[in-house]
């Protein structure tokens, strides 16, 4: 599945991006470090050995991410759940994938354009790593690798599907930003 596809099925059209709205409409479960504690019988050691921030797993056919709520911040856990979601809908969750660096990258380079959409952030107009944040909800540090990626990549193909599907968002945003 691709992000535009994400934006498809789970009905985003707009910045910023709920992970957490857009998992629940992708069907995939949501659950704190805490409540796995309770329900399985597992210390939160045991689920630090598996990630500190969150992880993703197939349960009774269906997806779930796990998401340690006390262990960041509000855009740390944000892009955990989207990287997750990543996970999830590229298929590394499969019994044939295999956990490597590169399907850690493919994640993290899909939850960065599914919370900070390169054409949409030029369609905007936004010229600098704060505002690329306050828009997105993402860290400083992100918003100044999408702000690179805004300034130097080319259109996507489906970059045009994208900017349709935000269009009434970059019409308002225009407007308040000029």
């Amino acid at each position: 599945m691709t992000v535009n596809e994400v934006y498809i099925k789970a009905g985003i059209s707009s910045l910023p991006i709920s992970p957490e709205e857009t998992a629940k409409r992708l069907g995939i479960k949501l659950v704190s470090y805490k409540t796995m504690t309770e329900i399985y019988d597992i210390s939160m050691r045991g689920l630090y050995s598996k990630s500190r921030f969150g992880f993703s797993y197939i349960e009774d056919g269906r997806f779930v991410i796990a998401v340690n709520e006390n262990s960041c911040g509000e855009r740390r856990r944000r892009f955990t759940i989207a990287h997750e979601i990543a996970h999830c809908v590229l298929g590394h969750l499969s019994h044939e994938a295999k956990n490597t660096v590169e399907n850690e990258r493919e994640a993290d380079r899909f939850a960065a354009e599914l919370l900070a959409p390169v054409c949409v952030l030029r369609e905007c107009g936004v010229s600098d790593a704060d505002e690329i944040s306050r828009l997105c909800g993402i860290s400083k540090a992100a918003a100044e690798i999408s702000l690179r990626r805004v300034l130097s990549a080319d259109k996507a193909p489906y970059a045009r599907e994208i900017i349709e599907r935000f269009g009434g968002f970059i019409s308002r945003y225009r407007k308040i930003s000029n």
